[in-house]
């Protein structure tokens, strides 16, 4: 009878080993499954020992040791896998089970044709070991970095070795295998969550059968695909924030990757037309492309900066533009940052903006149609006010709506080209991705057409159009985020490189000399390098990353006076770090009470050289959310 020691694939459990008992011979990276509050979950063993050797703790344990129910797969993770978890949960503070889940689809955790399989040897296979750990980065536009891409698959598979090229979101790995396993369908394998369970295990088979080098193309939920010749993993897409896990235990898969990639001895690429400072800073000698001649030399296009003096939610020289399109019959694209008609409601005898009672946040009007009064909308929990008829706090009856919304946009459209043919591209309308992309082939197909859209717009729209305008980007300035010049150049960027004869943005600052001047200057000249030279100085003079990691940490409670005070009581358990105590931007959200506490940590001390914060903060209860390196401290 043997004792083992397993680590719970399952989000919820804080405790990183448990025990059970079992008359068979089990290795370590065996897949069990085992009895856990009154369910069977997915474990992996880590470790087994004779019970003899340890009868006598056993006796005086406070528990019953339970029996492992069934044996799922043996081998089935690669123990250079595993270590990379294990750095990776330390890193982020995180239960090695939850990590480990974070990295296997569950159809694959659930698979009963494989019980007793070997998964991680690669049946009938000699696979190459000569790997060499190395990060670079591409730095370029989409085609540039297929073309490259294509370059290395060429390269890594007459080396006999495989690629796993990362991506985002589903829409971006619909984008890229459509391009880049052209010519080697039969060796590329597609995987992503929104594929049957039954389709995943068939395609998780061939990858443990097929002799031949692969390209796969998935999600970062397929990290523990067990290949071993996997020479090179691409990190494309960089800068997308969807590389941040909302939820526990809040990996960056750019990190995870990073730490992968040392373990498995791999070559990792970061690819995006815009690399995010923190990662260009890091690995500057490795970039591929040199970010100045990225835009500034790949076209010529007229760009414009339009002072809007006298407010107008479409100046003259856009109208200009947008007219010219439609008598070329060309294609437009109007970008505005935000949802609705009008984000503020203010009074005009106090000055308050109407706010949700739920939320300390506005409420945003949106319009049914252009005639309707409409409602309004907190765009947090969702409550809706059909008219905020008086003024909550001095009950004044004049109120005033302010700001620009998508449906403003549209509004005004509608009275200048009342003919023309518009899209409309935003979350309020596109629920799924076949409407995103049946608006954007009708777009497409449409000569003369304007297509308005937030962000969401990236996700379907793949070609450029003759002539692209930013409506507003104004109000994003205003946002007190360390990361708001990067997103808002990087969002630029994009918007340029979508346009073929001219790019316009509209704005009512001033130029100047600047940060948002400047930051206008440096995407009319596509001067990627001088962005990052400013940005990189501004992060070390206000110690931001690289030059600091930050850890954020967050309580959340429907009494503000405790909130704050559990608040104020880790702050003085942690003084010898200097924390800082602050409201989120939005201090309450459905009624919850949210703050935060900020550390400030040098990079090369988490960490290894942290033992005691760390120990500090392990020990936390589940209601403390932890985030190391945060993608906002909003």
């Amino acid at each position: 009878m043997k004792i083992v020691n397993v680590i719970p694939i399952t989000k919820g459990v804080f405790q990183e080993n448990l025990s059970y008992f079992t008359a068979k011979d089990i290795k370590a990276g065996t897949l069990v499954i085992v009895p856990m509050r009154k369910k069977n979950v997915p474990a992996i063993v880590i470790s087994t020992e004779e019970i003899k050797s340890i009868k006598y703790g056993l006796k005086k344990a406070q528990f019953k040791l339970r029996p492992i129910k069934s044996i799922q797969s043996v081998s089935f993770l690669e123990p250079k896998f595993i270590e990379a978890c294990k750095k990776i949960a330390k890193y982020f503070i995180s239960p090695l089970g939850a990590v480990i889940k974070d990295f296997i689809p569950q159809a694959i955790l659930t698979m009963p044709e494989n019980k007793g399989r070997s998964f991680a040897t690669g049946e009938g296979s000699s696979f190459p070991q000569s790997f060499h750990h190395k990060i670079i980065m591409v730095q370029a536009p989409k085609e540039d970095r297929i073309s490259y891409y294509k370059s290395i698959i060429r390269e890594e598979f007459a080396k006999g070795h495989s690629i796993f090229l990362c991506l985002p979101t589903v829409v971006e790995i619909n984008k890229f295998s459509n391009e880049l396993q052209k010519g080697i369908e039969k060796y590329t394998v597609i995987m992503h969550g929104k594929i049957s369970a039954k389709k995943i295990r068939e395609d998780w088979n061939k990858v443990l059968q097929e002799k031949h080098p692969l390209l796969i193309i998935a999600t970062k939920s397929f990290f523990s695909l067990p290949r071993k010749d996997i020479g090179t993993m691409i990190i494309d897409c960089e800068s997308s924030p969807f590389y941040r896990l909302q939820k526990r235990p809040y990996i960056d898969v750019r990190m995870a990757a990073e730490i992968f990639s040392e373990n498995m001895k791999t070559r990792l690429i970061f690819g995006d037309l815009f690399i995010r400072s923190e990662t260009f800073y890091k690995h500057e000698s490795n970039i591929s492309y040199p970010p100045s001649r990225l835009l500034s030399e790949a076209k010529q296009i007229i760009i414009d900066i339009t002072i809007n003096r006298s407010f107008a939610v479409i100046s003259e020289e856009l109208k200009k533009m947008i007219k010219e399109t439609i008598e070329n019959n060309e294609k437009i694209i109007l970008f505005i940052n935000r949802r609705g008609h009008s984000p503020v409601t203010v009074c005009q005898d106090c000055l308050y903006p109407v706010l949700c009672e739920k939320c300390d946040t506005p409420l945003v009007l949106h319009k049914k149609n252009h005639k309707a009064t409409g409602a309004w909308i907190c765009h947090k929990c969702l409550t809706e006010k059909i008219s905020p008829e008086q003024c909550p706090y001095c009950k004044s009856w004049r109120l005033e709506i302010l700001g620009i919304g998508i449906q403003k946009v549209i509004e005004n459209l509608s009275e200048f080209f009342p003919k023309n043919k518009t899209f409309r591209m935003d979350s309020d309308i596109i629920k799924t991705e076949k409407q995103g992309n049946e608006i954007i082939k009708k777009f497409i197909a449409t000569p003369g057409s304007i297509l308005i859209g937030t962000e969401i717009l990236f996700s379907y729209l793949d070609q450029p159009v003759e002539r692209v305008g930013v409506v507003s980007i104004d109000s994003l300035f205003t946002l007190p985020d360390f990361r708001i010049n990067e997103k808002i150049f990087s969002l630029l960027l994009k918007l340029r490189a979508l346009a073929k004869k001219n790019f316009m943005i509209q704005t009512r600052l001033r130029q100047g000399s600047g940060g948002q001047a400047r930051i206008f200057e440096n995407v009319i000249k596509g001067n990627i390098s001088g962005f990052y030279k400013e940005e990189i100085e501004n992060r070390k003079n206000f110690n931001y990353p690289p030059f600091k990691t930050l850890i954020k940490i967050t309580r959340k409670g429907k009494n503000g006076a405790q909130t704050k005070k559990e608040i104020d009581d880790l702050a003085k358990k942690l003084q010898e770090w200097n924390p800082v105590a602050y409201p989120a931007f939005i201090p309450k959200i459905k009624n919850i009470y949210v703050w935060h506490l900020l550390l400030k940590i040098n990079p090369e001390e988490w960490p290894e050289k942290q033992e005691k914060l760390h120990q500090i903060l392990s020990l936390l209860t589940p209601q403390w959310k932890i985030n190391i390196d945060p993608e906002s401290l909003l």
